[in-house]
């Protein structure tokens, strides 16, 4: 499914407030009720708006955010690694990117001691050569 702008403003829209009502989503993209609520059963149906739940930012009533650039040893892949982070319960996010990094995961925790587990489970993974560690400071936005 091809995106226009208007799509593109909805979907930022909702990443912003995820419980907007569609009068208000059909205000801000000058819209009929209808067309709004056609346009977001497209978008469910194409699979890029998958539920209304929170994906980004911290897990709620985590104090502690942190993000590891996670690098592996030669010849390890992704399909070998991320099931086996799955299993480390503080993980919010994890993404596959280009660069000397081979993934960008983000663990939410109570304190630093548990980002800490957490960062230790990840690097004592066969296959991961090394980890990264920023910890977030502040929130902005998500």
């Amino acid at each position: 499914m091809a995106l226009d702008d208007r799509d593109r403003r909805m979907l930022d829209l909702l990443r912003r407030d995820a419980r907007l009502p569609i009068v208000t989503l059909a205000r801000e993209l000058n819209l009929s009720r209808s067309a709004t609520q056609e346009r977001l059963a497209k978008l469910q149906c194409a699979g890029i708006i998958d539920g209304f739940t929170i994906r980004e930012g911290a897990k709620a009533g985590a104090a502690q955010s942190a993000y590891l650039m996670v690098s592996f040893e030669g010849g390890f892949r992704c399909a070998q690694i991320v099931p086996k982070l799955r299993r480390v319960p503080s993980i919010g996010m994890i993404h596959s990117v280009t660069g000397p990094t081979d993934l960008i995961v983000r663990i939410d925790a109570d304190d630093m001691a548990g980002l800490e587990a957490s960062r230790s489970a990840i690097a004592a993974i066969d296959g991961v050569a090394s980890v990264s560690t920023s910890v977030v400071l502040d929130r902005h936005l998500g």
